[in-house]
């Protein structure tokens, strides 16, 4: 069992169409972890197979920025769709959406007036949380945001790439200076923790709280890779897996909807601990990059 600190950071999508794939195949793939297969040309062909299976949910991490001649058919179709933003102004349309509005409506002839975003257009802000599966149920209730998280469905923690082991994320109430300690006191514990006998723990041990945490985390991990051995698929032996589990979580969404976001998860009386640490950090880099102002 590996444990890892609760980490944001914002994903900055690339110039032009090419951007906007890469944007794709980067948040698709924390889905199943395949991060490693992303290579020169890989956008290309993962957005396609995305479009041709009609997995269109990924598609809304490409963000599309518009400026076109105004034309009333093209100012109603994105004015109606909930997913994007338009605005009128000296004869041109600025439209701020995302590639799946522009696929499944067919509106690829409009990518000719495919720009950077500039003052007129509302931005779109991809971030990537890793977090614990307990915090990940509370961000997704942000259900306006486009949303693409690690699947404990089709990630098989067994294997090599996983490190044959399942990942916690350690929560803000266990110091986080101490995690060299935990570790060791996590090495220490699979040494008296017998799970195959049910005999618990060694005769006279104390047990501390962290230890009871770690105890439990490791058993979950224990239970999975057993059943994992015995033929379980992933999708059946997830069902033990603990709340501290490890994901990847990526979240796009207008800048209007992250203030939202911020303005629930950053109300320290109110919201999770562990939904303020990272909250808190991702507003503070949205503030350093003045996308919004406090």
């Amino acid at each position: 069992m590996k444990i890892i600190k609760p980490s944001v950071e914002i994903l900055d999508q690339e110039p032009g169409l090419e951007g906007i794939k890469r944007q794709i195949e980067q948040a698709g793939r924390a889905c199943y972890q395949s991060q490693h297969r992303i290579e020169e040309g890989s956008a290309e062909k993962f957005v396609s197979n995305l479009i041709s299976s009609g997995h269109g949910a990924m598609l809304e991490h490409g963000s599309v920025y518009l400026q076109m001649p105004y034309s009333k058919v093209a100012y109603d179709a994105f004015d109606r769709n909930p997913y994007s933003k338009v605005s009128f102004v000296a004869g041109s349309l600025f439209v701020s959406t995302n590639y799946r509005v522009i696929i499944e409506n067919h509106l690829e002839d409009l990518l000719k007036y495919l720009v950077e975003p500039g003052p007129m257009h509302e931005l779109r802000v991809t971030a990537r949380f890793q977090c614990q599966i307990a915090i990940s149920r509370e961000y997704n209730r942000h259900r306006k945001d486009s949303i693409a998280e690690q699947s404990t469905r089709y990630c098989n923690y067994s294997a090599d790439k996983f490190g044959n082991e399942i990942t916690v994320n350690l929560p803000t109430w266990i110091e986080q200076e101490r995690l060299p300690k935990i570790n060791d006191n996590l090495e220490a514990l699979k040494t008296y923790c017998k799970y195959i006998d049910g005999s618990l723990f060694a005769p006279g041990a104390k047990m501390e709280p962290i230890d009871y945490w770690l105890f439990a985390n490791l058993a979950c991990e224990y239970s999975y890779m057993k059943l994992i051995e015995c033929g379980w698929k992933p999708q059946q032996a997830r069902t033990i897996l603990p709340l501290d589990t490890n994901t990847d979580l990526v979240h796009t969404a207008f800048i209007s909807d992250w203030q939202h976001f911020f303005s629930l998860r950053c109300d320290k009386a109110h919201a999770h601990p562990d939904a303020y640490l990272l909250a808190s950090d991702l507003k503070h880099q949205f503030l350093e990059r003045k996308y919004i102002i406090e």
